[in-house]
């Protein structure tokens, strides 16, 4: 898929917002793997905990809400099997689903006080399942494999910062089988892509489906000894470190990997959570392995020293993030002696110098007896088997967990607002953050949201005060051109506990914005004081309660890893009938506890942050002592307060209209007697081509939409490209407004700038997506209509920062200076920054006639819709545009140039000059696309990551995010290793070299590897290859790709599983030798960035435009100038290692390396190939 920039329109359910408890702490990887392409009534308390004397809570009682009834229902208790004691089971009561859900449920409590939330994916195949399945699958009916038992055999990123620029486009980690596409598709050889001639795979039954579990432990770092900060989070990742049973300490993460599945940890406030997937036919061994972690978990010393460095390296990597910084700067407001005060990352500061290495590892076994019961335990497991298997596999594995019947940590005496009726509180902060962006955040404290999940009188707060339709607040904002974006809810960042909630609100301001400060603000608290005046408004409450159930009724199911996650979560909040609806629904309207959260938006009580770029932090006189952020606090004026409590409401404002988005058509299409497997043409002529089919799997009344808008206009010039962007972030802002009422229905709109133009992703009900598309084609035409030269001038200012805040980041910066020498022409963000700035409001308008003027659209369309109505509504859209048909020699074709055989080198620095991070990035390209080629890498992945894990990461601690990713760039093949280091801990040399060497010893591993070790190998990726999809959009998504990158092999995964069952384990050992190390085929390029030691970091890094004498002055006065018209430019470091070959290898200049570079052929259109 090409990387883009991209805006959102983002789906507004809003009761999701309190779907968990946010976690303080960032995921910790425990495998690079990445999941599969893209369900009796008797009760008893539990001996072990009512016989104690020191007795946990009631046990019909949540332990993080105590008001919640667990709902036992009266009988006897059952034992599962023979007279084992310890593995009787109570019933709890059943979990509430929608009617889509054909999952069945059970909810038990063991003896030991753990309580399981069974989900059983076991049900009959949809009526609206493929009718040919059945006879296709016969035909692959030998490779079926022995179900027999395996279960005793003993075989063996990143954490984003979304809420500083919600237009920020994705750093995602990347697993081994992303198979990322890097522009549109581009090959070698003409003869090699005649698909005519490609032999078509038989159609195969993607039935497979991942098993899942996730532990869910009801203590966090509320719980962490005065002593020992962040002593929670370094539990979690010692409790991995092998156990009793299994002793080696990574035959966990082996025996996960080796099956297809990955394993993750987080830590919150209030619970941490474990969770893994994997091959079902593993499944009772993989919870064997996890249940032993809870059972007698090693922790041995000679592990502490190395997890300590993988919680620093963790940290580190977290401190550049500016939502890590705002937490643990609003958690100093509280006060003295509450939880929320403590640092619950930890670093070699708290886990190291502040305590002995023995009393480490006491204090850490002692943590883990005290909180670690079985009482404490909330566990959820998904699998396609059935309930009373579920039941055996739980109680085997789990009932032997102890139960120590203590009570949790009491907090009580900081429940409520009182957590933070502190002196510092409500007072206003400056900040400087550390990417380009100037956002006020208000912020009150209310009680907390699980007293009222029945009513969610914070969300529907939220839902009134965050809007941005007609009458809101957001509109009055940006008509001002004060704001580009809001965002309001009370799970903001750790927001929302059991302890209390944070209500905030994110104004996201422009430069005139901020200089308008104090009206900003007052605008703010007159369309409270409206919200106030007006009071709870039922009819608002009954319309989001139907959306809600709509959408509930309706719901897409999750992958089964994130299903369990969530489920686990929320059995510490809700009655086990509400597991699965508490998140969601508004069951109940209560004026009186939506009065009460309004009652709590005072002025006397808010705190307000406020984050610009170009403050000078010389000025501030306070520091966070962890994070070390510079901020300055002062008391809000009085006259502002007095201001706020009596402002009338501004006469723009009212609430939110009756929404004419609301759907009550949910009626299914009849589909025909045979539905084709794939996408087909549903029409073509010479400007448009429409794929189409219908949906015959999940039997939603929803629709997927994607278009492209191909132009040669922004391919020509960087200018142009920038210009492309800055088309895209304006017309999705002025759709906003009239988009809202849609996005609250539960309708997505998303607009992305990619390098050929513009692609139009749209889905939900289809009853009225045609009117989305229709909206975004008129104001395409109307465009130069509507646009104004000081919006242009504002959202050309906030481009810049999105730009900025691209590259700011080292493992962004990393790909892009990878693909910007892989690919022939190519566009870099920091070339665009640059090109922005010379870009005019004449240059806009005169760019958007030329691309519009003459466009290639590629259209896929799949869901509850007719061919015919589907064909109709989109030509009717095109009729709109009125645009001619853009050639086809016009059409831009890629190229991507061959790395030369051996080893090249780029370093350059990392552009933020306060970031300690450096990033290394191994590239092995190997030629052109094939199938075989494709499933020898992902094979060769699949056996590669844990290793690789295991060794860089886990042993030699090179840093805490490394993994291994395949990468398609424009149809040229490669992969790549990258590492996230240290620049005071490692040179990004000295990585390099260790990584060079894992690739010399993996080459024995390989050697060493039997036919039957490779076989097992290959049924673990075929069955990845044929797992289900889990909703329309993961198989709309891979058509999709296909389509857009002009390759049209829909039946690729099926081609894939036959390719790979042709690979010999010759053919293995001598691919691996040929492609990497000293191999006569191997081309590496490798990419480093250089992060800056705290020695070399200096204030003034970059050029400003305005001239030498702003430079010298920043530097006389010890203040970084920053300006978005700044000039940041790419800085080459020098190989100063003594091998001569290797100085010699290095790229000192991206373009000058490029001119001595051949490339690979550009491929010729396609003309649908033969998969249509």
């Amino acid at each position: 898929m090409s990387c883009g920039l991209s805006f959102f329109l983002k789906r507004l359910i809003v009761s999701r917002n309190t779907s968990k408890r946010v976690f303080l702490l960032s995921k910790m990887k425990r495998s690079t793997q990445n999941t599969p392409e893209k369900e009796r009534e008797t009760s008893q308390q539990g001996a072990a905990a009512a016989n104690s004397p020191n007795r946990s809570p009631p046990a019909d009682r949540s332990l993080l809400n105590p008001n919640i009834n667990l709902g036992l229902h009266e009988g006897t208790m059952e034992e599962t099997t023979g007279n084992d004691e310890h593995r009787r089971v109570e019933y709890l009561e059943n979990s509430i689903k929608s009617e889509m859900d054909k999952k069945t449920y059970r909810v038990i409590r063991l003896q030991n006080g753990l309580i399981a939330l069974l989900i059983s994916d076991v049900h009959a195949e949809s009526s609206f399942q493929d009718k040919d399945d059945e006879e296709d699958d016969e035909s692959y009916e030998e490779d079926k494999e022995d179900e027999g038992d395996e279960e005793d055999e003993e075989e063996e990123g990143d954490e984003e910062d979304e809420d500083d620029d919600m237009y920020e486009g994705d750093d995602e980690e990347e697993g081994p089988f992303d198979d990322e596409e890097e522009g549109a598709f581009d090959d070698e050889d003409e003869d090699k892509f005649d698909k005519d001639d490609a032999p078509r795979a038989k159609r195969i039954k993607r039935s497979e489906k991942m098993a899942a579990c996730a532990m869910s432990v009801g203590v966090g770092t509320f719980s962490d000894p005065p002593e020992i900060d962040g002593l929670a989070h370094f539990l979690e990742h010692m409790i991995f470190m092998g156990s009793e049973k299994y002793p080696k300490e990574n035959d966990f993460d082996a025996y996960i990997s080796k099956y297809g599945g990955y394993s993750n940890a987080v830590t919150g406030l209030e619970q941490t959570t474990f969770h893994f997937c994997i091959q079902q036919k593993h499944f009772l061994s993989a919870l064997d392995r996890f249940a032993q972690f809870f059972i007698k978990p090693l922790m041995k010393k000679d592990a502490i020293k190395r997890e300590r460095e993988a919680v620093e390296s963790e940290f580190q990597i977290a401190l550049s993030a500016d939502s890590n910084r705002k937490v643990q700067l609003q958690c100093s407001f509280a006060y003295d002696g509450h939880p929320v005060r403590k640092f619950g990352w930890g670093n070699l500061s708290t886990l190291r110098d502040n305590v002995s290495k023995d009393k480490l590892y006491q204090e850490l076994h002692n943590f883990r007896e005290r909180h670690y019961s079985a009482h404490r335990m909330r566990l959820a497991i998904q699998a396609k088997l059935p309930l009373d298997t579920l039941e055996d596999y739980v109680t085997k594995c789990f009932a032997d967990i102890p139960n120590n019947a203590l009570l949790p940590d009491d907090f009580a005496e900081f429940k409520g607002v009182k957590s933070f009726d502190t002196a510092a509180f409500p007072k206003m902060y400056k900040v400087k953050p550390i990417k380009d962006f100037c956002r006020v955040d208000l912020t009150w404290v209310m009680p907390s949201s699980l007293e009222h999940y029945k009513t969610k009188p914070h969300e529907y707060l939220s839902s009134i005060i965050g809007a941005y339709g007609k009458g809101s607040l957001m509109s009055y904002l940006c008509k001002k051109l004060w704001c580009i974006d809001i965002c309001c809810n009370n799970n903001d960042d750790f927001g929302d506990t059991s302890l209390y909630s944070m209500f905030c609100l994110k104004l996201w301001l422009t430069d005139k914005g901020y200089e308008n400060l104090e009206d900003v603000l007052a605008a703010v608290f007159s369309f409270i004081n409206l919200v106030k005046r007006e009071g709870p408004q039922k009819r608002f409450y009954e319309e989001l309660q139907q959306i809600e159930q709509t959408n509930f009724r309706f719901l897409e199911e999750q992958d089964a890893e994130d299903y369990v996650v969530d489920m686990s979560e929320n059995m510490f909040f809700y009655p086990p009938r509400d597991y699965i609806t508490g998140d969601s629904l508004f069951f109940e309207y209560d004026a009186d506890a939506i009065q009460m959260c309004m009652d709590c938006l005072v002025p006397d009580k808010v705190n307000i942050i406020v984050y610009d770029k170009n403050y000078n932090e010389q000025q501030f006189d306070k520091i966070e002592p962890w994070f070390k952020t510079k901020y300055m606090e002062k008391e809000i004026p009085s006259k502002w307060t007095e201001r706020w409590k009596d402002i009338e409401p501004f006469p723009d404002f009212h609430l939110p209209l009756s929404n004419m988005f609301l759907v009550d058509d949910f009626s299914m299409i009849s589909l025909p007697a045979k539905v084709p497997h794939y996408p087909e043409i549903a029409y073509r002529d010479a400007m448009l081509e429409i794929w189409y089919r219908p949906d015959c799997t999940f039997g939603l009344p929803e629709c997927y939409m994607s278009l492209y808008f191909i132009s040669d206009v922004p391919y020509a010039t960087v200018k142009n490209a920038a210009l492309m962007d800055l088309y895209v972030m304006i017309l999705s802002q002025l759709m906003r407004e009239n988009l809202h009422p849609a996005a609250v229905v539960g309708y997505t709109h998303q607009i992305m700038s990619l390098e050929n133009g513009a692609v139009l992703h749209i889905n939900g009900f289809n009853e009225k997506l045609p009117l989305l598309l229709t909206l975004t084609a008129e104001h395409m035409v109307n465009f130069p209509n509507i646009v104004t030269k000081d919006m242009f001038k504002v959202m050309r200012t906030h481009l810049a920062k999105h730009y900025y805040n691209a590259i700011v980041k080292p493992k962004n910066l990393s790909t892009s200076v990878r693909v910007a020498i892989l690919m022939k022409v190519y566009m870099t963000d920091l070339e665009k920054h640059s090109a922005l700035q010379d870009v005019s409001f004449d240059d806009l308008l005169e760019f958007v006639r030329s691309y519009t003027s003459q466009l290639y659209i590629q259209c896929l369309v799949q869901g509850n819709m007719t061919q015919a109505y589907v064909v109709e509504k989109i030509r009717e859209c095109f009729e709109i545009l009125q645009c001619k048909p853009l050639p086809s020699e016009l059409r831009p074709r890629p190229r991507v140039m061959k790395i030369p055989l051996g080893v090249r080198c780029c370093k350059v620095r990392n552009l933020n000059t306060t970031d300690v991070n450096s990033v290394v990035l191994n590239y092995y390209q190997i030629g052109v696309e094939s199938d075989k080629e494709k499933a020898m890498i992902n094979l060769l992945l699949l056996m590669m990551a844990e290793p690789m894990f295991d060794q860089l990461r886990t042993k030699e601690q090179l840093g805490y995010d490394i993994h291994c990713s395949s990468k398609n760039t424009n149809g040229i093949l490669g992969f790549s290793i990258k590492a996230v280091t240290q620049a005071d801990k490692y040179t990004t040399e000295y990585v390099d070299v260790r990584i060079e060497e894992f690739i010399k010893s993996f080459a024995e591993t390989i050697e060493k590897t039997t036919e039957d070790e490779l076989n097992s190998f290959k049924e673990t990726l075929k069955k990845k290859k044929l797992c289900a999809d889990v909703h329309l959009k993961q198989e709309f998504d891979r058509n999709w790709d296909e389509i857009e990158n002009e390759d049209y092999m829909f039946d690729m995964l099926e081609r894939e599983v036959v390719a790979l069952q042709t690979i010999t384990l010759g053919e293995l050992k001598d691919w691996y030798a040929a492609y990497t190390q000293n191999g006569p085929s191997c081309r590496k390029l490798s990419v480093h960035v250089v992060g800056r030691a705290s020695n070399e970091a200096t204030p003034v890094a970059e050029a400003c435009i305005n001239g030498p004498k702003h430079i010298e002055a920043a530097m006389f006065n010890g203040v970084e100038k920053h300006h978005w018209k700044t000039k940041h430019i790419l800085e080459y470091v020098p190989d100063e290692q003594s091998d001569e070959n290797r100085r010699d290898n290095s790229i000192a200049n991206i373009e000058d390396f490029k001119r001595q570079l051949d490339s690979y052929p550009a491929k010729p259109i396609n003309p649908f190939g033969t998969s249509a």
